[in-house]
């Protein structure tokens, strides 16, 4: 199950108080102008049964003001519908890497976080990853191409790790990847489709060669009792003695 640290935010919670309550009104509103507009349509009707004659300035000024009462409505509906597209627009901006779409840095540290419990803890498993030739593509080649590397190599690793775990982009070129009941097993089965899948993007010869490196911390292993132990000691050991995909 995913963590669902997305829902728990005090502004989503507001932002959707706020949106329930314009709902409501706007529901209220169009009962009310319906109403209006039934009273309107018999008030009128005995009104020139009585009188024999046409309606007075009172009732045409309430039905201009019917009118743009109704136009009102329509338009707070309009609104609101741009308003819930705005709204999934920037929950994206906060929560995703905009050149990717992976989880972002403040996402990654949330996820980070949800794993600091005594039942996940235990099982983590935590990979580290970097493009390793990503600096030589941007200086020879330009950052466009360092761009598009850096969005073909998060499609594939989103991709595989879809299947074991979670996996976001911790700013620049840092990828990290965690997993829920995690040995040896199970991360060598990744490693094994993560690598074949780069394997053969390379062999597509679409572009620059995809070389990543990568830590790999299982604390069925090394038994931290943190969740920060466990990411620090990954990024000393993608420092000190890197692993290679490619």
């Amino acid at each position: 199950m995913k963590p669902e640290f997305y829902n728990t935010s005090k502004r989503a919670n507001v932002y959707n108080s706020i949106f329930i309550y314009k709902v409501v009104s706007l529901v209220v509103a169009v009962v009310l102008a319906a109403a209006l507009a039934i009273l309107f349509i018999r008030d009128k009707a005995l009104y020139k049964e009585f009188t024999d004659s046409n309606p007075t300035a009172f009732f045409i000024l309430v039905a201009i003001c019917l009118v743009v009462y109704i136009l009102s409505i329509i338009i707070d509906f309009f609104i609101l519908s741009r308003t819930v597209s705005i709204r999934r627009r920037l929950n994206n901006l906060a929560f995703l890497d905009h050149l990717t779409g992976l989880p972002n840095r403040y996402s990654c540290d949330l996820l980070i976080e949800s794993f600091n419990n005594e039942e996940q803890l235990p099982d983590t498993g935590f990979f580290l990853m970097q493009i390793a030739n990503l600096g030589n593509i941007n200086v020879n080649e330009g950052h466009k191409n360092g761009n598009y590397l850096i969005s073909e190599f998060s499609s594939i690793l989103e991709d595989v790790a879809d299947g074991y775990g979670y996996v976001g982009r911790n700013g620049g070129n840092e990828y990290i990847v965690l997993l829920e009941d995690c040995d040896t097993a199970k991360a060598d089965r990744f490693l094994s489709e993560l690598g074949r899948r780069i394997q053969g993007y390379n062999e597509l010869n679409v572009g620059s060669p995809l070389e990543v490196r990568y830590s790999k911390v299982l604390n069925k292993d090394e038994h931290k009792e943190k969740i920060s132990e466990i990411i620090s000691l990954g990024y000393q050991k993608i420092r000190e003695m890197p692993l290679a995909l490619s």
